[in-house]
């Protein structure tokens, strides 16, 4: 369901009750933990129990609350009793729901000793319908979180970020009515900034109800009719004022039927390509961006405080745009965007070493996809779809992706499908992106480090990209730097300030001779731990791992780096 913060909801956040089972033997028959049994005879006994002084906070990772578990990749259950007056909720004919925002990265969800279901993907939401099972009085909710990383897993075992695990994000149940409005879609249409072309989906045993949408801003009240699959079109023209970075103006939108109603704020804008540039309301517009995880204080960031922190850092830098890397970012942030005038990418965690020839594994990239777009598809805030970082072609990937690229825009025809891909190839000073996806997207993303990992092939003023006729964004370049610790800028070897400063200007001189670049977006915004880094310039505390590619240090401090950026956002700023 969608827009979860006007919903009849109540919050199970906060202390669960945990049981750390890094084997899993809970999940089968041997223990059955999920049975959440209680002895009833001397001679009758069970080999777990939760104790009362391990309890975990919710939302949070698993990893970072306990020292023992910090680098756990295994599965903990999650218990948490709560009080229901089920026979008023059958009088009155409410139903009854447990949403998570997301649990990482596979979880399974039991009610009183019986399994309401499971859930693949760490970052996008989920819930289960208890109506009939949950019961009157208490109750108790287990949840078998398990992030263990897998070869056929999205993403699969390698990647380079902390694998945080658990329920990362808000649990809440929600209480709806027996037909309720379940979905909707209400932005304007691809080739308009008058006109919405959207939709109202009503769930329940009687969805063929009459549908109101109302605008008092600006006087709209319209009204339409669910077919028996519940879906009503919603069109209309209205004098907008368009949402952009500049003005992130939000309307207050109303949508109801007899039985249910809901509202939200609403931002209405247009996003294109023509050629080779982005249109923002028909506008040219330049991407000042930047990458972004989702980690704070060395640890998974989940509340909006979280979210505005992150999004404050980003707007000092002077961007206008975030790619949110790797994954799907919680909903305080992109809610949050909305709000601050910050255009995102939104991506999906298709990293490297994704097998695509796994013969289900198209089935769960559209099922991530649907989830990722379900949720935000209202929020002016994104403009793209990213629907894969750096993954090299192959039969097998270019025919998967570019079918995601198509379910993209069928689910959701107003915003942009893009992917990172890998650096291009060079033949003397000529550098050509040759990847075969290119075809399939409306903007091009790249992922280059010249001077890092890639020596410079020319330099840079010398460098001639070849065109190919859609928008160009350098969707990660950087260079890594230990905050305070100075040293040669001509020696990567040094990790030093002044290298990575240097690195990013002769960057942006190449780049300033790209015609058709659209925008740029460093990698990264801060320092994020990541056990695969394992010199001793990118340790942190306790001899932890951490990526050093950010312009501010873990603990928000800045770099040279953040200056030389800061600046060139400043020159290109309109």
């Amino acid at each position: 369901m969608t827009n979860l913060p006007a919903r009849q909801r109540r919050s199970l956040n906060g202390e669960w009750q945990a049981l750390v089972d890094p084997y899993a033997s809970g999940i089968g028959e041997w223990k059955a933990v999920w049975k959440d049994r209680t002895a009833s005879a001397h001679d009758d006994f069970y080999e777990y129990g939760f104790d009362d002084d391990v309890t975990l906070e919710v939302p949070g990772d698993f990893n970072t609350q306990r020292p023992e578990l910090m680098y756990l990749e295994g599965s903990v259950w999650y218990r948490k009793a709560f009080e229901y007056d089920a026979a008023a909720a059958r009088r009155e004919g409410r139903r009854l729901f447990v949403h998570f925002g997301g649990a990482n990265y596979r979880a399974d969800v039991f009610l009183n000793g019986e399994k309401l279901g499971s859930h693949e993907g760490g970052f996008t939401p989920f819930q289960f319908e208890l109506t009939e099972r949950v019961r009157d009085g208490k109750n108790r909710l287990l949840v078998h979180v398990d992030n263990e990383r897998r070869k056929d897993g999205i993403p699969a075992q390698g990647f380079d970020w902390f694998n945080y695990g658990g329920l990362t994000r808000d649990v809440d149940l929600v209480e709806t009515p027996a037909t309720y409005v379940q979905d909707y879609f209400i932005q304007l249409a691809p080739d308009s900034l008058r006109r919405v072309d959207g939709w109202v989906r009503v769930a329940g045993s009687a969805p063929r109800q009459p549908v109101r949408v109302r605008i008092p801003e600006l006087g709209v009240d319209v009204r339409a009719q669910a077919g028996a699959d519940g879906r009503a079109r919603i069109r209309f023209e209205a004098p907008f004022e368009p949402w952009s970075p500049e003005r992130p103006k939000l309307y207050r939108v109303h949508v109801s039927t007899p039985d249910d109603a809901l509202e939200e704020d609403i931002g209405f804008r247009s996003i294109a390509v023509r050629g080779d540039e982005i249109l923002l309301n028909g506008e040219s517009v330049f991407l000042r961006g930047v990458n972004l995880h989702e980690e704070i204080d060395g640890r998974r960031a989940y509340s909006e405080a979280d979210a505005r922190r992150l999004l404050e850092q980003a707007r000092q830098l002077g961007a206008n745009f975030l790619r949110l890397a790797h994954y799907p970012h919680n909903e305080h942030l992109v809610r949050l965007a909305d709000r601050m005038g910050l255009l995102l990418w939104q991506e999906l965690p298709v990293y490297q070493g994704i097998d695509f020839a796994d013969p289900d594994m198209r089935a769960r990239l559209d099922a991530m996809l649907a989830e990722m777009i379900g949720r935000d598809r209202n929020r002016a805030a994104v403009v793209l779809w990213g629907i894969a970082n750096e993954t090299s072609s192959s039969p097998e990937r270019d025919a998967a992706l570019a079918a995601l690229a198509q379910r993209s825009r069928r689910l959701d025809p107003t915003r942009l499908v893009g992917a990172a891909l890998y650096g291009p190839g060079f033949d003397g000073n000529t550098l050509t992106v040759g990847d075969p996806l290119v075809d399939a997207l409306d903007v091009v993303g790249v992922n280059e480090y010249f001077g890092w990992y890639t020596p410079w092939p020319v330099e840079p003023e010398q460098a001639v990209w070849t065109p190919f006729g859609k928008p160009l964004l350098i969707t990660e370049f950087g260079a890594e730097a230990r905050h305070g610790h100075r040293g040669s800028e001509d020696t990567a070897s040094a990790w030093s300030e002044d290298f990575q400063a240097a690195f990013y200007r002769k960057q942006l001189r190449m780049l300033a001779g790209v015609p058709f670049l659209r925008g740029v977006a460093p990698w990264v915004l801060a320092d994020f731990r990541s056990p695969v880094r394992l010199h001793p310039f990118q340790r942190g505390a306790h001899g932890h791992g951490y990526n050093r590619k950010g312009l501010l240090s873990e603990h928000g401090e800045r770099k040279q780096a953040w200056q030389v950026i800061h600046d060139y956002y400043e020159e290109v700023r309109p």
